[in-house]
């Protein structure tokens, strides 16, 4: 064998065992509504977290009110308060789904009146 075509078979060995030993890519998924954003971090139907905050695109980027982050196995509601821009809710899920399983949240804003509005209602699927 030439010294070309082991240096080759070399390499690509190595490379081989390099990508064996990488830890496996985060495919989170994220989806907006109105003025909300939610994610659900992880991968392969495994979710370790799901957490929502205003969107940037949406006509509220703080409001005062709630945010309700719903899936197939939990229903977790926050305090009401000011929620500034860069302000996340989240819940430690930490299980696996199924495919087409959806993690959703929503965001109820405060009025004047003391009610409450819907500003978002996103969804999104399982990370692969």
């Amino acid at each position: 064998m030439s010294k070309v075509r082991t240096a080759s078979v070399a390499l690509a060995a190595t490379t081989a065992a390099l990508l064996a030993a990488s830890p496996v890519a985060h495919a989170d998924e994220s989806g907006i509504n109105g003025s909300v954003a939610v994610t659900a971090a992880g991968s392969g139907g495994h979710v370790r977290q799901v957490w929502v905050k205003t969107s940037s695109i949406g006509p509220y980027i703080a409001f005062t009110g709630f945010y309700r982050l719903f899936g197939p196995d939990y229903n977790v509601t926050s305090e009401t308060r000011k929620w500034g821009q860069n302000s996340l809710y989240y819940h430690d899920v930490n299980r696996d789904y199924a495919n087409g399983q959806k993690h959703c949240a929503e965001g109820w804003r405060q009025t004047d009146d003391g009610s409450f509005e819907l500003i978002g209602r996103p969804c999104v699927e399982n990370p692969i």
